[in-house]
């Protein structure tokens, strides 16, 4: 039996997702993107993940480029910060998490995403695994801790943002979630040990704010034990909200976020990498919101009353995307050989 899954219900309803709320992300990218363009950048001429300079052109958002790869297909920023660490250290006070760090929306994002993820995550490693230590490297808000923390595992998160740590480890109700930032070059001696004791490990929505992604693999391969799980969550290209992004770049909120996302992966691209470091797929989930992306794009989309219909619509469109190899994420789940 095959253990790739694809579509996933969501709704932009229900995490409070209003069309007043899209606007203002649309406005808040463009606006934190603006604030980084005058400082120092790197300038790629060769695919981070292949190697190859054949690229081409893919888009240009808020100033800063986007190519695309013609040998394994990565979509990768050409000029990221040389420090990117300016994007995410902050003093407790902001976040960049800032809008998924409520109580309403917690509850909502632990029923509707973190669950039905970590879910598919458990099913999948029960019969693999022989203990239940369960490491979200990156943890943000700490719905996907609280969700494998429900099934069993003992759970420890690390998150570089001050807020989020501390929303996170108040909702876990303990010092769950330490301070720290994944470094491959030099690690931390408690973030290195949690990851060789750990069963399991997530990284979701990481991979690609990293600008040694290939690097990372071949790092969590020589530190992992044998047998336990890496699960990443992506953004993935091709896709229905690629093709968005790059036909109107003005309206930009999700999906290719510069200068934050610096890897849109291909599936070529996450094989090159994880066959590098050591790892085996025993599963995926391929799904995304092309759909919706598509609406959104359009100024004043939600002035006709047929918005709410196309709402309606979008689950069963968007499975038929996301099986035709255009879904804009992948939840991989790898073995360590």
């Amino acid at each position: 039996m095959s253990n790739d899954r694809y579509g996933k219900t969501f709704s932009n309803k229900t995490i409070s997702r209003t069309p007043q709320w899209i606007d203002t992300q649309i406005h808040n990218a463009k606006h934190k993107a603006t604030r980084f363009l005058t400082k120092e950048k790197h300038h790629l001429t060769q695919c981070p993940i292949c190697g190859s300079a054949k690229v081409k052109d893919f888009t240009q958002i808020y100033g800063f480029v986007y190519k695309e790869c013609q040998e394994c297909f990565d979509v990768f920023l050409q000029n990221p910060l040389k420090d990117l660490a300016q994007l995410y250290t902050n003093d407790g006070e902001e976040s960049s998490f800032e809008c998924y760090l409520t109580d309403e929306i917690f509850t909502k994002r632990l029923e509707s995403i973190a669950r039905p993820k970590v879910e598919f995550i458990h099913t999948l490693a029960k019969d693999k695994i022989s203990n239940k230590i369960w490491l979200d490297i990156g943890s943000g808000g700490g719905e996907n801790l609280l969700a494998a923390k429900e099934l069993g595992y003992e759970i420890l998160g690390f998150e570089s943002d001050t807020k989020a740590l501390n929303f996170s480890n108040q909702k876990l109700g303990g010092e769950y979630v330490k301070s720290g930032f994944l470094n491959i070059n030099d690690c931390e001696k408690s973030l290195l040990d949690s990851i060789h004791q750990a069963d399991i490990i997530t990284f979701f929505n990481t991979l690609e704010h990293l600008e040694n992604p290939k690097q990372v693999f071949t790092f969590f391969g020589n530190v992992m034990k044998q047998d336990s799980l890496l699960v990443i969550e992506v953004p993935r290209h091709p896709s229905l909200a690629s093709y968005t992004n790059a036909m109107s770049p003005h309206r930009v909120y999700r999906h290719l976020i510069p200068p934050y996302h610096l890897n849109i992966f291909s599936e070529q691209a996450l094989e090159i990498m994880y066959k590098g470091g050591g790892y085996s797929s025993i599963g995926k989930w391929c799904y995304g919101q092309g759909f919706m992306d598509i609406i959104h794009a359009f100024e004043n989309f939600h002035t006709l009353d047929l918005y709410e219909k196309l709402c309606v619509a979008q689950n069963e469109i968007q499975v038929a995307i996301d099986k035709s190899g255009l879904a804009d994420f992948i939840l991989l789940v790898l073995q360590k050989d």
